[in-house]
């Protein structure tokens, strides 16, 4: 096959501040799908005063304490962009004015199943000031001694909550709402189950909706998804929460923030979200093209931004990630030697993973790995589309093939394996770019 004619490029972002040009077959027809990124607060700081000021459906935060209180804050981790550093000093002033001493607050780094935050990158995220006068945490997921067994909820959920976070009389929740593939919408609740819970317990709620289609899931109404339900199930065991959320954009850029009843925050965030990230309904494309910004250099975070996006690429056609990796990050959420089983086990292992469920469970058990979920993902991304990854440092490390799905560090070797795939499907293939998918998502079709 002759080498494809190439399109003008087009720019997507690349990293915190560069830029990556795709320069797409000309012969492709390109649809290029942006979020809504206009009106960013121009004065964040002044925007929390406001929502802390007139919270949503609850008290101000210094109402709801007193001397003596003890509080729990949870914090969304570093792979989240969330303005923690600037939100949590004045929560912590406005506490300190209601009398709670220091050493009745804790903060806790809502983890679930990624990487423990350890002392450098606590500091970076709460600042030394905080870290130097408070108790700073970053739950130990399988140390079962350090979680409160709360029972289970009526639909068998085990309910193991980190101590200090139960022991508290007040817990307040710092994150944001990002689209996410089987709670509808990242944030809130969700920071405590699975974010300081037992590894029992985030295992129990992320195996909700695998074995299905968890795109269904993907920025629906939390009143009727089973993990949203679950997680609300989960906290009615626990005492008082509050949230303070956002919707973000880029790093430092916020479009909402509010503070309020867990519930209310989430749902008028999540209503905002999907106004500003949600992609038309559109006919399925024959290729997809999805940036990971603005994630931050984690590829298997990145591997969510092409599940995010899989109901606008048709069966049979071709799923193509721009992950921009931070080499230092690429075992973040999934451990190297797994991700080197899978790669040495190439087509042979893709084969597997495409066969079903629970051949890709085995294929986990035999590499002892603690992301199953992550490899049932896997499973639904690959089993009737090809999937092609644009990562160089991914490339250096596991090389060409990471099971099913084929890696690359030369975009035309990429485009040429793409036309490839896509074979005599279309004699005109529609191409659907999403620059920035980490913000936007797509509606099932």
């Amino acid at each position: 096959m002759a080498a494809p004619l190439l399109s003008t490029p087009i720019s997507i972002p690349w990293g915190p501040d560069d830029s990556l040009s795709l320069e797409i077959p000309s012969a492709w027809e390109v649809d290029v799908v942006w979020p809504d990124l206009t009106e960013a607060l121009a004065d964040y700081p002044g925007a929390l005063l406001i929502a802390l000021n007139d919270p949503i459906d609850a008290l101000r935060v210094e109402a709801l304490v007193g001397p003596g209180s003890k509080v729990a804050i949870v914090v969304d981790d570093p792979s989240r962009w969330t303005p923690v550093q600037i939100a949590l000093p004045e929560v912590l002033r406005r506490l300190r004015t209601a009398g709670v001493r220091p050493e009745d607050i804790s903060i806790s780094v809502g983890v679930g199943r990624h990487h423990e935050v350890e002392d450098s990158a606590m500091r970076k995220r709460v600042g030394d000031e905080v870290v130097d006068h408070y108790q700073c945490h970053s739950p130990p997921v399988n140390d079962i001694s350090a979680y409160i067994d709360l029972g289970t909820t009526s639909d068998g959920l085990p309910v193991r909550v980190f101590r200090p976070v139960v022991e508290a009389d007040l817990r307040i929740l710092i994150g944001s709402v990002l689209p996410h593939m089987q709670a509808g919408f990242g944030g809130g609740y969700k920071l405590i189950f699975p974010g300081t819970s037992h590894r029992s317990t985030l295992g129990a709620l992320h195996s909700m909706g695998l074995g299905n289609d968890a795109g269904k899931l993907l920025g629906g109404e939390a009143s009727t998804n089973p993990m949203r339900q679950a997680i609300r199930a989960a906290a009615a065991k626990l005492g008082p929460c509050v949230s303070i959320s956002h919707v973000l954009g880029a790093p430092g850029q916020v479009f909402q923030v509010a503070a309020g009843s867990v519930d209310a925050v989430q749902d008028r965030l999540a209503t905002e979200a999907t106004r500003r990230f949600r992609a038309p309904n559109s006919k399925p494309a024959d290729i997809l093209i999805a940036g990971n910004h603005p994630w931050p250099g984690d590829p298997m975070q990145s591997f969510k931004v092409l599940l995010q996006h899989r109901a606008a690429v048709r069966p049979g056609g071709v799923q193509i990630g721009f992950f921009w990796t931070d080499p230092a990050e690429i075992d973040r959420s999934f451990p190297m030697p797994a991700m080197k089983a899978i790669a040495a086990s190439g087509s042979i292992g893709g084969w597997t993973i495409r066969r079903g469920l629970t051949l890709a469970d085995r294929i986990a058990s035999a590499i002892n790995s603690k992301s199953e979920f992550m490899i049932r993902w896997a499973r639904e991304l690959v089993v009737d589309r090809a999937v092609m990854v644009y990562a160089p440092p991914l490339f250096e490390r596991v090389g060409p093939r990471l099971g099913p799905v084929q890696i690359f560090a030369d975009q035309a070797k990429l485009w040429k394996a793409a036309a490839v795939a896509l074979g005599d499907q279309a004699e005109s293939p529609v191409a659907r770019v999403f620059p920035q998918g980490g913000l936007t998502y797509c509606p099932q079709v």
